[in-house]
């Protein structure tokens, strides 16, 4: 299949000349490739990079369990464990 986008503006496409077509629809695609940055994953400071998904959540869960736990400091005594069953 010829990518009619690839061929230059004096190039008309037709099957009798099939060949010269994708030649030059060829060429078009291999110049292209070879003017264009690489396909990469950036690494640069802030992004967080490889690996650093579990550390974070780690952090997030612990961050999470002191929250909670300051909550629940603030909670009266009668309301935290004792006699849980009278106001449920």
């Amino acid at each position: 299949m010829v990518d009619r986008r690839r061929l230059r503006a004096g190039d008309s496409y037709t099957p009798e000349w099939r060949g010269a077509a994708l030649a030059k629809q060829r060429a078009a695609q291999y110049r292209f490739d070879q003017s264009r940055e690489p396909f990469r994953t950036e690494q640069s400071p802030g992004t967080g990079g490889f690996g650093s998904g579990l550390n974070t959540q780690i952090m997030r869960n612990k961050n999470a369990s002191y929250e909670k736990t300051r909550a629940e400091s603030y909670r009266p005594e009668t309301l935290k464990y004792k006699d849980l069953k009278q106001y449920i």
